[in-house]
């Protein structure tokens, strides 16, 4: 057999908002396209009535994936936190 796998496309975007140095909310969605990706086959384990391996597409299980969050820093001082080491 001499077929690839089509190529892998992916378009995501993600984004941050630093409330304040406390707190910074979080949106991002990746493959905002929604490309059906086919990452590799699954083979049958035994040829059919020709000799022919079926296969099967593995593919995304889901088209596209949202994440919202909000993050915030605790701290005892209330103002200490890891800005600095990123």
């Amino acid at each position: 057999m001499n077929a690839k796998t089509k190529a892998y496309n992916n378009l995501s975007f993600s984004w941050a908002y630093l409330l304040t140095t406390q707190k910074i909310f979080y949106f991002s969605i990746s493959n905002v396209l929604g490309r059906d990706n086919v990452f590799g086959y699954e083979y049958a384990s035994k040829p059919d009535s020709n000799g022919i391996f079926q296969r099967e597409a593995i593919r995304q299980p889901a088209d596209r994936f949202f994440f919202v969050g909000f993050f915030w820093t605790l701290s005892k001082n209330k103002k200490s936190n890891q800005l600095e080491n990123l």
